[in-house]
């Protein structure tokens, strides 16, 4: 009887490993996946010195349609209140454009690459979501 017991607790902890991996794999890609995005509207706004065109528009609306597949993905695995910073940056990024303001836009895009790199250092497996 002990050893079904052991098998039992065997299967829960392989089970729990097996959830903080796809946890940490899915959270560090949406990060990642949100940096480089965001690399590449910084370098698009560097070479036309504008952000009011329709190029950097709708690479600040596909950054925003990821971030929110992802976001919703994330929501499951780590607490929402740590990553909505992310989004509320990448709403101001559109009002940047509308105005037209260059160095706003630029502060906007290096905040939301801080976050993701200061995410990617301390969000890993969580017990809090996996229980």
């Amino acid at each position: 009887m002990k050893v079904l017991h052991y098998i039992n607790f065997a299967i829960i902890i392989i089970f729990l490993i097996a959830i903080c991996i796809v946890e940490e794999v899915l959270v560090s890609s949406s990060l990642r996946e949100t940096q480089k995005d965001c690399l590449l509207i910084e370098a698009t706004v560097e070479r036309l010195d504008s952000v009011k065109n329709m190029e950097v528009a709708i690479m600040v609306d596909n950054l925003e349609y990821d971030w929110n597949e992802n976001e919703s993905s994330m929501c499951y695995l780590v607490n929402h209140k740590s990553v909505q910073e992310i989004g509320q940056e990448i709403a101001k990024l559109k009002l940047y454009i509308a105005s037209d303001d260059v160095d706003n836009f630029k502060v906007s895009i290096e905040v939301i690459k801080f976050y993701c790199h200061s995410y990617l250092h301390f969000m890993g497996a969580n017990i809090h979501n996996v229980l």
